[in-house]
């Protein structure tokens, strides 16, 4: 099976550099923005093409360089026209593991301009630079890329990258220093970069050819004469590196008592600049005095739940944490609810924090049934929780259906790693409870999305608890009362007649 799906995929690739026309579209603009933060870089690129030929196929949109490793490239990414989100997009998948998005943007007009926005997710390409601080010291970080030039199959007029981060809090801050940017295509007399306070601009790059191809074998390769230098920012930045080294959210329905309960375990590291020597409570206190406070330090969460969200709870391997707040969502206007967290302590650099946070919903908002088949249910479920500006390198979503659940289908929103189905068996299950797990690693907050799980639930399997109650009770009572009329003596005692 897997010899099979690696040939089609070498053929499917093969037939797409086939069809492939490099000639047939031009980009006459392509602005690309870089939002530097912490654990995860967003970047926006905004596409203007005209298209040269008619009877034209999808324009070929590239993801990821040559050089780039595939572990390391996009890690979400959505293309926009419009204001509104193009689905259903045909991906390709290359020999090299590598893909390219096809837009269809047939029919149109030669000489016509198209304009198009492609939102993509970088994780972890910033780290701490120097590595340790201390503990009232700012902190910096070097964001690295490879990708200099945006990458693509076509020609290019116009080119211009901007790389910018906004501090709330210290909004005159700026950027340290950077690599040299490359000076070929760039204008005679012209800077190849400039850098004006937290933004740095490079280009305009003018005439830029095709910087990679298709090989006829489906393998993207770098064109010849074109070469990528990579590019390094060090920059300030004025909050903590949140990273969630795993996440695994539990949900348990229960159609008896109309709620869903969820729960997520939570592993938190702060990789921001770990901690330089010891830490000190005293100059911790002191630093709650000044102006500003030392922001590379977890204090607290904010911690978003879904709204009429009720019975929350936080709590670690020691016990109950009192030290949290949790404001529920209006009567009336609604809205989501907000549980703020404190950790028992302060977490810098290089520390870690376990914990659970759970809470109850009521299951009708989130469980609907089939018009006219009662008993086929659709249950949807949050993947996972968003919280700005943090990568979750590994998540799982277990849900946990009622005992009697048949015909259990899985939809998600995004590609993930692996879909598992599994039976869970607790206290007065017969047979055991359907659970379906979800994995997926390197996820950012746009993968805040629904799971929805459609299966079949019919009236009695409601009463299948009910029944095999019933049953142990009946069978222990019969099991008592014929114990009490055995006889289990050895021997008689005889009776003495007077």
């Amino acid at each position: 099976m897997r010899l099979l799906s690696t040939l089609s995929a070498v053929l499917l690739a093969a037939a797409t550099s086939l069809a492939f026309d490099p000639t047939a579209y031009e980009n006459t603009q392509i602005q690309r923005t870089y939002e530097l933060g912490g654990a995860a870089t967003n970047v926006q690129t905004v596409y203007t093409v005209r298209a040269l030929k008619d009877s034209l196929g999808g324009y070929e949109l590239v993801l990821s360089s040559p050089e780039e490793d595939v572990e390391d490239g996009t890690n979400y990414w959505e293309v926009m026209q419009g204001g509104k989100v193009w689905e259903s997009l045909t991906v390709q998948s290359l020999s090299d593991g590598r893909k390219t998005v096809t837009i269809p943007l047939e029919p149109a007009p030669v000489g016509g301009p198209i304009t198009f926005t492609l939102s993509q997710v970088l994780v972890h390409h910033s780290h701490p630079l120097p590595a340790s601080i201390g503990q009232d010291d700012e902190q910096y970080l070097m964001f690295e890329t490879n990708q200099t030039m945006v990458e693509s199959l076509y020609s290019t007029r116009k080119e211009t990258i901007k790389y910018r981060y906004a501090m709330r809090t210290s909004p005159s801050k700026k950027i340290i220093s950077h690599s040299p940017a490359p000076e070929k295509y760039i204008q005679v007399g012209a800077n190849a970069s400039k850098k004006s306070g937290g933004t740095l601009t490079l280009g305009p790059y003018t005439s830029v050819p095709p910087t990679v191809s298709l090989s006829s074998a489906g393998v993207l390769t770098r064109e010849p004469g074109f070469s990528m230098s990579p590019l390094k920012i060090h920059y300030p930045f004025e909050e903590p590196v949140k990273t969630i080294e795993k996440l695994v959210r539990l949900a348990e329905v229960s159609h008896w008592g109309d709620n869903l309960n969820v729960e997520d375990h939570i592993r938190l590291v702060n990789t921001g600049a770990h901690l330089k020597g010891q830490f000190s409570r005293i100059q911790y206190q002191m630093a709650r005095f000044r102006p500003t406070f030392p922001a590379q330090i977890i204090r607290n969460i904010i911690y978003p739940l879904p709204p009429h969200s009720h019975s929350a709870y936080y709590y670690d391997v020691i016990g109950n944490i009192s030290t949290s707040n949790f404001r529920p969502s209006h009567p009336t206007r609604g809205g989501p609810a907000i549980l703020e967290l404190r950790p028992r302590y302060p977490i810098l650099g290089g520390w870690m924090d376990e914990f659970t946070v759970g809470w109850d919903m009521r299951l009708g908002d989130w469980l609907r049934s089939v018009k006219g088949h009662e008993s086929q249910k659709v249950l949807r479920v949050p993947f996972m929780t968003a919280l700005p500006g943090v990568v979750v390198d590994q998540a799982e979503l277990v849900i946990t259906l009622p005992e009697g659940a048949r015909d259990v289908n899985v939809t998600v929103p995004f590609p993930v790693d692996a879909i598992e189905h599994s039976t869970h068996k607790t206290y007065l299950d017969s047979i055991g409870r359907p659970r379906i797990t979800i994995k997926k690693r390197m996820c950012v907050e746009k993968h805040e999305q629904d799971v929805y799980v459609t299966y079949t639930y019919p009236f009695t399997a409601q009463f299948q608890k009910v029944f095999t109650v019933g049953i142990a009770t009946a069978v222990m009572f019969a099991a008592f009362a014929l114990a009490k009329r055995l006889d289990v003596r050895i021997s008689k005692v005889a009776k003495v007649v007077g």
